[in-house]
């Protein structure tokens, strides 16, 4: 490895793919499958280290300006999506795996597609389960596990995560 390129990562540009991201702090990055990323993608991996997993034959896609906060791990083993303008605060966990069956009756298949839209705010220490859809501009409030799909324009918080109510969300609206 270049001097340069350790000087790059040091200064918190890092290259996944075709643009910079900016990481801060310990970030680990487990790339065997795909990992994509829009532009501006910001993670802080401190004061808790920050882990990607894209597994072999899995998908990883950030949007443009996308923030990953302190703690948080997210792993593909099938497909993640992550869409524009999302939020993601700290100590959040996104699997899109189960790992393991419940029990022998179990089916199931362990591995299904997470898809989080536009304009996203996820609070700190939410659990993002297997097969979930979170519509463009909803919140996911603190310590919620989310297990079921969220529609748009919606709060939802606890455990699991239940509608909380409606927002009012203009069009074009971005979250600072």
């Amino acid at each position: 490895m270049k001097l340069s390129s350790i000087l790059h990562r040091l200064n918190g540009l890092y290259k996944f793919g075709n643009s910079a991201t900016k990481l801060r702090g310990k970030v680990f990055v487990n790339r065997i499958g795909s990992i994509r990323t829009g532009r501006n993608l910001s993670i802080v991996g401190h004061p808790w280290a920050v882990q990607i997993t894209s597994t072999r034959g899995a998908s990883l896609t950030f949007g443009d300006n996308v923030y990953v906060n302190a703690g948080v791990g997210i792993a593909a083993n099938k497909e993640i999506v992550i869409g524009d303008n999302v939020k993601i605060g700290p100590r959040t966990s996104i699997f899109d795996s189960n790992y393991h069956r419940i029990d022998s009756a179990d089916k199931s298949e362990m591995s299904r597609r997470i898809t989080i839209g536009n304009n996203v705010w996820i609070g700190a220490d939410c659990t993002i389960l297997p097969g979930v859809t979170i519509g463009d501009n909803s919140v996911i409030a603190a310590k919620s596990t989310v297990n079921k799909d969220v529609p748009k324009n919606v709060l939802v918080g606890g455990s699991p995560a239940k509608v909380i109510r409606e927002l009012e969300i203009e069009d074009g609206w971005i979250r600072d």
